[in-house]
């Protein structure tokens, strides 16, 4: 397993025109690239590889963001298999007391 938070690029030296896990490690660092920059300005979503599937986990504001960063993860990483895990977050207050027992 590799952890992708680490602010590593994941372009090496052949630039990420390798195959295996080289390509996969640059079209990862590519689609961190798109969320910040392009498409939702989501800075919390984990990406990782994990054997030859791509997990994409997080929470997100909107179950349109969650759409959003699952649709550009599958644009990214073309015929790579991806497992998503993303929660949406429920900003809205409860409409009753919590109960403890």
């Amino acid at each position: 397993m590799t952890d992708h938070d680490t602010g590593r690029s994941g372009r090496g030296g052949r630039g990420g025109r390798g195959g295996g896990a080289d390509n996969t490690e640059y079209r990862i660092a590519h689609l961190q690239e798109r969320l910040v920059r392009e498409e939702v300005a989501e800075l919390g979503m984990r990406i990782e590889s994990r054997g030859g599937t791509v997990v994409v986990s997080g929470t997100v504001p909107t179950a349109e963001c969650r759409d959003t960063v699952v649709r550009v993860a599958k644009e990214e990483l073309g015929g790579t298999p991806v497992r998503t895990d993303i929660v949406v977050a429920d900003p809205t207050a409860p409409d009753r007391p919590e109960e403890l027992a």
